[in-house]
């Protein structure tokens, strides 16, 4: 998958695509996105919650303007530890700013 956003969005969708997936995963900063996360209190009982890698692309496939592609570490509910795990988020651009989407 080649790069086809300007390396300077792709360098500012690194951190909410990575705080983001924390919030999804573990809970932490829900409040920060109430339009993508309705209940900010639940969590998916993961820890010991690491991303590997991650990456922003364009989405051409979705109502979305950009598309972040992860891959993470954790251990799920059960306390069994995997990593190689994938995940995707999507972002719009709004007001200057990049807003997750579901």
């Amino acid at each position: 998958m080649s790069a086809d956003l300007a390396p300077a969005d792709e360098r500012e969708l690194t951190a909410p695509g990575r705080a983001v997936w924390l919030a999804e995963v573990i809970g932490a900063d829900r409040a920060k996105w109430p339009g993508y996360f309705p209940d900010p209190g639940m969590t998916s009982g993961y820890s010991r919650v690491r991303i590997q890698r991650l990456i922003a692309r364009r989405d051409s496939e979705h109502q979305a303007d950009a598309v972040v592609h992860l891959v993470w570490a954790g251990s799920d509910p059960s306390g069994t530890f995997l990593d190689g795990r994938t995940a995707t988020l999507r972002f719009i651009r709004l007001a200057g700013t990049w807003a997750p989407l579901r």
